[in-house]
């Protein structure tokens, strides 16, 4: 790391104070600032979306009487019982309601026997099967002589200008209520654009309609009508009822029309928040850049007097880094300055002595965690053979059982190694030969197994249980993953001044294409890896391990210690 001088060291930290005094000022400026704006916006997009709520219901009300009134009359009544009155008069009187309400778009009857009657030419060229059989029809029939309102649709097919309107349908019925048709009025949205447009929800904020199957009826962005993708992007502030949305920027507040399945829902976005940052942002730089001038002009005056001792002192300490130990520290200067010298030269005097119990402490750490990574994998052999044991005995077989148990015994005596960490070789392939037995118990005929001793290193000292567990991921996660006899060999020999342990099985195998950490994990978990920390806290950089492999072919370990253990 690169070393630099005290004077800048000192401005560097009094200026990183300044900075977090000021961001912690300025966090608490800014909670304060951005909670007082979400309440104020939350309280006004409540308010606002009320009497929007208030002013839509009137508005529904309004429009829901007049469909009711014009399917009673008894012109509409008396054509679509095809009796004295004329299309004309149908007509004419359609045109005169549209004509007293602005709203009012234009209006259409379809009768029972398949007559139609529009003030607009284009809806007339629609045929009255087809009118019949649209969403629209069929919920007015089904609803019984009540108002119905429709989704955002286009006022007619042929349209070469798309125009969205929203509909209110109502049956058309004789004095008995049997049904003669269907009356609909189109409603365009000038007055309920001007009056939801109007509304105070913030520069990007909007407000929108949908019916109870979440169909817009009204939205200030019409390509939303037509638009799966835009639609998609408004699911967010249709699923809030009453909180934030993309990513807390909007406060959604939804307001049910009553007498309707309509859904008033308004997003209000966040400007101010964001203006907030942003003046917080310029701030907290402007404030940090003077804050470094005023850093830099005062503390160079005021300390450039005690840089010069403190040079000489670091200059001493480099040397001594270097190798000089017999140098020591010169005791002049503030007194500040003459105690830390005297306090440096004591120092050195003790260096010595803790170096010793420096070293003797770390051959201590050591052992440890050679124990504690040892204790880790002790409970996974036992379960494991427990297992097998369990196994045995639910098929009753007692002298196999009796076998096992004392092969168990053994394996746990080796295991315990009375306490030692140390085992020699030949009692831990004895260890591996123990479990082999109980696997082949187990597995019968499906697992065959080889050992191969070479008795000139049976006396060799290594950490206990570093064989078992690259067996048992030979048999778990080689052999037992087939469906043909596997074999399992270990051997131990002297190859080019190394003893070498080798654990072969012909299980299925994989593809070398991971690191050799993720090697380990992948062929035997947290098991293997722990055998791999244990043999480098042992040998260190003399110990290696190597591993083979092709699939559904065979797996190679090869494990590679020095002969010289002395360690």
């Amino acid at each position: 790391m690169k070393r630099y001088p005290l004077l800048i060291q000192l401005i560097v930290y009094i200026f990183l104070l300044v900075l977090v005094f000021l961001g912690l000022v300025g966090s608490l400026y800014y909670q304060t600032s951005s909670g007082t704006i979400r309440q104020l916006t939350e309280r006004t997009t409540r308010n606002s979306m009320e009497q929007s709520g208030q002013f839509i219901a009137s508005y529904l009300q309004k429009l829901k009487q007049t469909t009711s009134t014009l399917s009673k009359e008894e012109t509409i009544r008396k054509f679509a019982q095809n009796q004295e009155s004329s299309e004309t008069s149908v007509q004419a009187l359609m045109k005169t309601i549209i004509e007293t309400d602005p709203d009012l778009v234009s209006a259409v009857l379809v009768t029972k026997d398949g007559r139609v009657v529009s003030t607009d030419s284009q809806i007339s060229m629609q045929t009255s099967s087809d009118m019949m059989n649209e969403k629209w029809y069929q919920e007015a029939v089904h609803t019984r002589a009540m108002p119905v309102l429709t989704p955002a649709r286009k006022e007619s097919l042929s349209s070469e200008k798309e125009k969205w309107v929203v509909s209110v349908t109502q049956e058309v019925v004789d004095e008995a209520g049997q049904n003669l048709g269907v009356l609909r009025l189109d409603i365009g949205y000038k007055s309920l654009k001007a009056y939801l447009d109007q509304l105070q929800l913030g520069k990007k904020g909007f407000s929108f309609i949908v019916n109870s199957q979440h169909e817009f009826v009204y939205h200030p962005k019409k390509s939303v009508y037509s638009s799966s993708q835009e639609m998609k992007a408004m699911q967010p502030y249709i699923s809030v009822k009453d909180g934030y949305a993309d990513q807390k920027q909007a406060f959604v507040y939804q307001i049910d029309i009553p007498d309707s399945d309509w859904t008033l829902i308004g997003v209000a976005s966040l400007e101010q928040l964001q203006m907030l940052q942003s003046q917080m942002l310029y701030s907290f730089v402007g404030m940090g850049v003077l804050a470094l001038l005023l850093c830099l002009i005062g503390i160079w005056f005021v300390l450039r007097l005690w840089i010069k001792p403190l040079q000489n002192l670091q200059a001493v300490i480099l040397k001594i880094g270097e190798g000089d130990s017999n140098l020591r520290a010169e005791a002049k200067g503030s007194p500040e300055l003459v105690g830390l010298a005297q306090q440096f030269n004591k120092m050195l005097d003790q260096i010595e002595q803790l170096m010793e119990a420096v070293k003797v402490e770390e051959q201590n750490v050591r052992r440890y965690e050679l124990r504690a990574l040892s204790a880790q994998i002790n409970p996974h052999f036992l379960y494991n053979t427990l297992d097998t044991i369990v196994w045995m005995a639910e098929f009753n077989d007692s002298k196999r059982v009796v076998e096992v148990t004392k092969s168990l015994a053994r394996y746990f005596r080796l295991a315990l190694n009375q306490g030692h960490e140390q085992i020699a070789l030949k009692d831990e392939i004895d260890h591996v030969r123990q479990y082999l037995f109980i696997q082949k118990q187990r597995y019968g005929d499906k697992l065959q197994y080889e050992i191969e001793e070479d008795e000139s290193i049976a006396d060799y000292k290594l950490p206990k249980l570093v064989l078992q567990p690259l067996v048992e991921n030979a048999i778990y996660h080689g052999i037992k993953e087939i469906n043909r006899p596997g074999i399992i060999r270990v051997t131990s020999t002297v190859e080019e001044g190394k003893l070498v342990l080798s654990i072969y099985d012909n299980g299925r195998g994989f593809d070398l294409l991971d690191s050799s950490e993720k090697t380990l994990l992948r062929l035997g978990g947290v098991g293997l890896k722990n055998v791999d920390q244990r043999l480098k806290l042992q040998f260190g950089e003399d110990y290696h391990m190597e591993i083979r492999s092709e699939q559904d072919i065979f797996t190679l370990i090869k494990i590679y210690l020095p002969l010289s253990n002395d360690k």
